[in-house]
């Protein structure tokens, strides 16, 4: 199935900063448990990176993986173990899954002097595109504003209507109407009820 994929860069500029830039955090909306995290994996390799590594929670059958546990500390620890190294490239979800985007992606590229890759995962099209990259704003708001504009354009995977509806999973990315999402688990319930 990856194989059917395209992964491409926006413009040959953003091309010359993404193969110029030796330490880069790779952010994207997360809407396909999983899945998008093998995509990126795969897209990255593909446009040149030898050793993506992806941060995720609990089990994951990516590339290179590191773990993010929920007992604290783990964008501390990441800048410890990162300040000196003169290239690396991260991948993480800033939602994480939990629909609000969090600051680890900010704060790491922020204290690593690092450039912030806007990936956007198409699922219409099957495509991975480099969108931008850009440097960490003054604020953490200013930074997750620019990137979700630019992360709109691109489509969600197949089940994240369901996902947001039932699990309460996503990325503040896909918006969705509250009131319709409520309606549908109100519907969902009665349903429920009903059979039992």
């Amino acid at each position: 199935m990856i194989q059917t994929w395209k992964f491409i860069f926006a413009d040959p500029h953003v091309k010359n900063v993404f193969l110029n830039s030796p330490k880069k955090i790779c952010i994207a909306a997360h809407s396909t448990p999983y899945l998008d995290g093998i995509i990126l994996c795969n897209a990255l390799k593909n446009m040149g990176e030898e050793e993506p590594i992806l941060y995720a929670r609990g089990f994951s059958p990516y590339c290179s993986t590191i773990q993010i546990h929920g007992n604290g500390g783990f964008v501390k620890s990441e800048i410890s173990s990162l300040q000196n190294a003169s290239t690396f490239c991260r991948i993480i979800f800033p939602s994480g899954g939990k629909i609000t985007w969090k600051t680890g992606f900010y704060v790491l590229a922020q204290q690593l002097h690092a450039k912030i890759v806007i990936l956007g995962i198409d699922y219409r099209h099957k495509l991975v595109v480099v969108d931008s990259i850009i440097d960490p704003k003054d604020s953490f708001d200013k930074t997750k504003d620019i990137c979700i504009e630019r992360l709109r354009k691109y489509a969600a995977g197949p089940f994240c209507f369901f996902l947001r509806v039932l699990c309460n999973y996503g990325c503040e990315t896909h918006e969705y109407s509250k009131m319709t999402i409520y309606l549908i688990r109100l519907m969902i319930m009665g349903l429920l009820l009903f059979f039992l």
